[in-house]
């Protein structure tokens, strides 16, 4: 309220300025001038001239003093009023009914102040007329003085006239220099006043506001930087340890595979074989020979065909699949990454379940094939995700996994196309034959089946070679089909005949079979035996 109340009296301030100047331009100028030396003919006229003429320079100096830091009042006024509102549009409602009484209050404070100058500058007039009839008085004594001494008298008074002249200008620079240093210190007040101004806004609600969000927003922010840090020094040491834990692995950077030998020569014995994607520990290292073991093979490797440490790890990822190891019995594989979702399968432990990485990543569960072309998710509290490395083979090893795969390539080649109703007929048959055996006994039924079909000695089809007459005794008696027709084959039997069909075989190539008690010769396989 101080601060406008302010305002409004250095306007006053400014128009009383200006009254004064207008008296003090009268004053001082030639025509009065001359008016008061036809007038003023005494020395003490003169000075009581000269006396008012510097209390009116006082009064002058001082209106001047205040409306300069008015002035800076006003300046200030409008910069804080400008920065309140740029702060808060919200307070702008309150600070107009505020500044509304404020400036009632102050308008009647104005009119006060008026209703004082007025006064002040009648009493001022009632002395300058006095003091015009004392001189009247007296000029009217002197009018009875000699011509002489007039004219002495007018030559004093220019004299005189000339040195209030001077004094008047030396005072008037005096006062500019005094107005000039209140200017400053004007200004020193006005910007203490905007550090005040400041503070109170920041006082005000609406700043309390910004000033706890912003210091939300600070804490905020450091918490993020802290978790991200955080982060970051988890990722560092992550990757430092994985880094230690592949500093003494090897593996083979080959197409398919390469030798391990029982010395470090070319000419020594092939003890073994590490393979595309077979990881390795190096137990050492002469240069051109490293020597590793790697699952039952320990031996020599040539150098120029390995990868060490890191390089060892990033080929790990380039070539290798990633796999989820189940730790759990009975594991369910779901159609969704959720509890709610559809059971697809379960599983036992310690399978070996390949990741489906190019699934999305979803917290707490792990995308895995279930099959070529569909994603099922497991959770990932149960499982453990790692690269499906491989270890070197004994030359045993390999001889049997060449035998396994020549094994599997005949039997694609022994598979034959066949429906669900030959299917059904062939597990009839199984379980007629061999139904309360092994399943061996079942699958070694079967074979014989499917080795008559790709004999060329009996008929091509499952059906045909079923039904021949004089071969098996369940089919010819209606046995078969009262299983088929009601639907009582068992799944067992089921999946030894799709087995079968599939290539399966493992009677040697048997094309009959006997009961076992009958004493014939050949394989026993269950309860028969197979020639």
């Amino acid at each position: 309220m101080k601060r406008y109340k302010r305002v409004i009296e250095s306007a006053i301030v400014a128009s009383l300025l200006v009254s004064m100047a207008t008296v003090s331009s009268y004053a001082g100028s030639g025509e009065n001038t001359t008016e008061v030396n036809e007038v003023c003919t005494a020395e003490v006229t003169t000075k009581h001239q000269n006396a008012l003429t510097a209390g009116i320079i006082y009064d002058l100096s001082v209106y001047e003093k205040e409306s300069t830091e008015e002035a800076g009042l006003i300046t200030a006024s409008l910069e804080a009023g400008q920065h309140i509102m740029v702060s808060s549009s919200e307070e702008t409602d309150e600070e107009e009914a505020l500044i509304e009484i404020e400036t009632e209050e102050t308008t009647e404070e104005t009119e006060e102040t008026e209703t004082a100058a007025e006064e002040e500058t009648e009493a001022s007039a009632e002395e300058e007329t006095e003091a015009s009839a004392e001189e009247e008085t007296e000029t009217a004594a002197e009018e009875e003085t000699e011509a002489a001494v007039e004219e002495e008298t007018e030559a004093s008074t220019e004299e005189e006239t000339e040195a209030s002249t001077e004094e008047e200008t030396e005072a008037a620079a005096e006062e500019t220099t005094e107005e000039t240093e209140e200017t400053e210190d004007s200004e020193d007040e006005d910007a203490s006043e905007d550090e005040e101004d400041s503070e109170d806004v920041s006082a005000s609600p609406s700043a309390g506001v910004i000033m706890a969000v912003n210091n939300e927003i600070t804490e905020s922010n450091e918490e993020a930087e802290a978790a991200i840090a955080a982060e970051e020094a988890a990722e560092a040491e992550a990757a430092a340890a994985e880094s230690a834990a592949w500093a003494d692995k090897v593996m083979a950077s080959v197409e398919d595979s390469m030798n391990i030998r029982a010395a470090a020569s070319e000419d020594s014995e092939v003890v073994g074989k590490l393979s595309k994607g077979d990881l390795a520990t190096v137990i050492s290292n002469d240069g051109t020979w490293t020597q590793i073991t790697s699952g039952n093979v320990t031996g020599y490797v040539k150098n120029e065909y390995l990868v060490y440490g890191d390089d060892a790890n990033s080929l790990a990822k380039e070539v290798c699949s990633t796999v989820a190891t189940v730790n759990t019995q009975g594991l369910r594989i779901r159609a969704a990454a959720s509890e709610d979702a559809e059971v697809l399968k379960q599983v036992d432990a310690n399978t070996s379940l390949e990741v489906d990485t190019a699934a999305e990543t979803v917290d707490g569960w792990v995308a895995v094939k279930y099959t070529s072309d569909v994603t099922g998710y497991v959770s990932a509290d149960y499982v453990s995700v790692g690269l499906n490395l491989g270890s070197a083979l004994t030359a045993e090893e390999v001889a049997a996994a060449e035998a396994e795969k020549a094994e599997e390539e005949a039997k694609e080649k022994r598979a034959v196309a066949a429906s669900a109703n030959e299917v059904t007929l062939l597990g009839a048959l199984i379980q007629t034959e061999a139904g309360h055996g092994s399943y061996e006994g079942m699958l070694a039924v079967g074979s014989v089946v499917m080795n008559r079909v790709r004999s060329g000695a009996y008929p091509s089809s499952i059906a045909g070679v079923i039904y021949q007459s004089g071969q098996f005794t369940p089919a010819l008696n209606g046995q078969v089909d009262s299983l088929v027709n009601s639907g009582s084959v068992s799944s067992a039997c089921l999946q030894a005949a799709q087995e079968v069909i599939n290539g399966t075989e493992i009677t040697g190539g048997a094309l009959q079979f006997r009961s076992a008690s009958s004493g014939a010769s050949g394989t026993v396989i269950g309860g028969n035996v197979f020639f």
